[in-house]
């Protein structure tokens, strides 16, 4: 499996080299090259999502390793609409290559687990809430490093990690309460104030605050350090409440 996974990763890591190198150089045959090399790694990665299913015979979904691929794959659809969406912006695959890279490389350090469903993960909500939370975290990953990127990036036509965010906010409320949801069912109660929920809690007032205050006005420098802050405090609710914290949720 570590083969399709570094197979994956060669193609983003050398999509994101032809990417800048298209701008240092300012050929934009760089970047149809790149694109290409971006298509190809997502190939491979939904290769590695479908041997992994049938493996395990469940959806991955349960654990680290699993939601990390769901990430990788969620940066994957949300950078092609949101391109095809907002006028063909590069930095958008510019961004996600190197959010991806780094996400595929964390695989490599993560022991993957095709173990059977804990009793209290055999639940449709399951899909739903680990879904939506991935989608979530995806989209503030890109909106991070995009804003950072376009900042620098002088030629780029407009700012839209504001419109990334919104869509992840979105995600992470109904992450939020399908979780909750399902906490009911699985435990008896709908909040527990468990390491993961609070800091998901905090993870949602946080961009809530951060939407707020955009709506009266925002200039880019502030945009694209609020983003940053933004994408710290979601990996630490993702990865270091998992090291750091035990809890309820402990084996994702």
């Amino acid at each position: 499996m570590d083969i399709i996974i570094n197979v994956s990763l060669s193609f983003i890591v050398l999509s994101f080299v032809l990417y800048l190198a298209g701008y240092v150089i300012g050929k934009q045959i760089f970047d149809k090259f790149a694109f290409v090399s971006y298509f190809v790694s997502f190939l491979w990665l939904c290769s590695f999502f479908i041997y992994y299913f049938m493996k395990a015979n469940r959806l991955p979904l349960s654990n680290q390793f699993e939601s990390l691929i769901i990430l990788c794959l969620g940066v994957f659809l949300i950078s092609v609409w949101f391109y095809f969406k907002y006028e063909k912006e590069k930095i958008i695959f510019f961004s996600a290559s190197l959010v991806i890279s780094v996400m595929l490389s964390l695989l490599n350090l993560i022991e993957p687990s095709m173990k059977p469903l804990m009793p209290a993960l055999r639940s449709n909500w399951l899909f739903f809430h680990v879904l939506t939370s991935m989608l979530a975290y995806s989209f503030f990953a890109l909106a991070a490093f995009f804003s950072i990127f376009w900042f620098f990036y002088k030629n780029s036509k407009k700012d839209i990690s504001l419109r990334i965010i919104k869509s992840g906010f979105a995600m992470l409320t109904i992450g939020i309460i399908t979780g909750s949801v399902w906490a009911e069912t699985a435990w008896g109660r709908y909040w527990s104030w468990d390491p993961k929920e609070t800091w998901s809690l905090i993870t949602w007032f946080y961009y809530a605050g951060f939407l707020h205050i955009s709506k009266k006005g925002m200039d880019d420098k502030k945009i694209a350090v609020l983003s940053f802050i933004g994408i710290i405090i979601v990996m630490f609710t993702y990865f270091g409440v998992n090291y750091l914290m035990s809890g309820l949720h402990s084996y994702a």
